[in-house]
């Protein structure tokens, strides 16, 4: 439904090393639907907007991952009726 989702995202941008989160999500969607191309999914600012209390949560988790592990991070997460859930965490590959 409306408050559920999944998305994909860097805690930099891998392009420019630029300090912003560059990913995105669907919203009433779950697993591989952001990468399998069925739909056309949101840029990762756009979830502030739909879910304001997951985003700030979810930027809080970004911020201590990235500190925690000294790199960029490449996180996979999902919402499921307003709760977020960190799925995982890697190490993220830089672009150019």
């Amino acid at each position: 439904g409306a408050t559920s989702g999944t998305g994909v995202c860097f805690t930099r941008d891998p392009n420019c090393g630029e300090n912003s989160l560059f990913g995105e999500f669907l919203i009433d969607a779950q697993g591989e639907d952001v990468v399998a191309g069925i739909r056309t999914p949101q840029p990762i600012s756009e979830l502030e907007a739909c879910m304001p209390d997951v985003y700030k949560e979810f930027k809080t988790n970004t911020d201590i991952l990235e500190k925690h592990y000294g790199d960029m991070q490449d996180i996979e997460f999902t919402i499921q009726e307003g709760k977020l859930f960190m799925l995982q965490t890697r190490t993220g590959k830089r672009g150019g």
